[in-house]
C-alpha cells in the first residue's frame, strides 16, 4: 500500500524551513518517490517566492478609521479590558493619517543575466543587504548608486552588522540603477556591482 501524501500544512512548513528536524527525513523520503507531492512542493515554492516579492511592495498606509473601529469592536466582544483601552487610543485626536512606511529589506545578490536585476517598489525606502564576503575587522565600504548613464544618484558608507554589509536608501525614483560596492583601503577598489530596478 503506497504511503499517504504529505499533509498540506506539513508541506508548507517544509517549504518555509520551519518543519522540526525530526520530521524532515520522513518528508524527504516521501518526496523521493512521490511525483504528486513533488509537484505540490514546486507550486508551494513558487507561491512563497511571489509572496515574498509582494510583501516588499505592500502599501503601508493604515486601514481607514471605520475598518479599525470594526476590528476593535470584534475584539471587544471577547470581553478584554485591554482592548477597550486600545479602542480609546484609536479615538484620540491627533493620530497621523499616514504612517511612515517601514523600509523594505532587499537581498542584493551578484548574479549575471537579465534576471539578475533586483526589484524594489517605488515610493518606499529600502535597506540593501549585500552578499559581499566579510573579512574580519573590515568596515571601510562605500556604496554608490548610479543611473544607467553613470550619473551619481546616492553615495554613502556601508554598515557592517552581524557579518553583513548593509546600506539604507531613501525613496528612489522609478528607474534602473547600478549599485556599486567599493572597498576604500588601501585604495578604492570596486568589489561588486548589482542591478536594481525601482518600479
Amino acid at each position: 500500500m503506497p504511503a499517504p501524501h504529505i499533509e498540506e500544512n506539513v508541506l508548507d512548513r517544509y517549504a518555509m524551513g520551519t518543519l522540526p528536524g525530526e520530521s524532515i527525513p520522513k518528508v524527504e523520503e516521501h518526496l523521493l518517490d512521490c511525483f504528486f507531492c513533488q509537484s505540490r512542493l514546486v507550486e508551494t515554492d513558487e507561491f512563497l517566492a511571489h509572496f515574498r516579492v509582494a510583501a516588499t511592495q505592500l502599501d503601508m498606509r493604515p486601514a481607514p478609521l471605520w475598518q479599525r473601529l470594526l476590528n476593535a469592536q470584534r475584539l471587544l466582544w471577547g470581553g478584554s479590558a485591554v482592548v477597550a483601552a486600545g479602542l480609546m487610543l484609536l479615538l484620540v485626536p491627533g493620530v497621523p493619517e499616514q504612517m511612515k512606511p517601514q523600509p523594505a529589506i532587499v537581498q542584493m545578490q551578484s548574479l549575471r543575466g537579465p534576471e539578475a536585476r533586483t526589484e524594489v517598489a517605488r515610493g518606499r525606502p529600502s535597506v540593501l543587504i549585500f552578499d559581499v564576503p566579510m573579512v574580519a575587522a573590515r568596515t571601510d565600504f562605500e556604496i554608490e548608486i548610479v543611473d544607467t548613464a553613470g550619473n551619481e544618484i546616492l553615495k554613502g558608507n556601508g554598515n557592517v552588522k552581524e557579518d553583513h554589509l548593509t546600506f539604507s536608501t531613501g525613496r528612489l525614483a522609478p528607474a534602473d540603477y547600478w549599485v556599486r560596492v567599493y572597498q576604500r583601503q588601501p585604495a578604492k577598489v570596486l568589489v561588486a556591482e548589482y542591478g536594481l530596478e525601482v518600479k
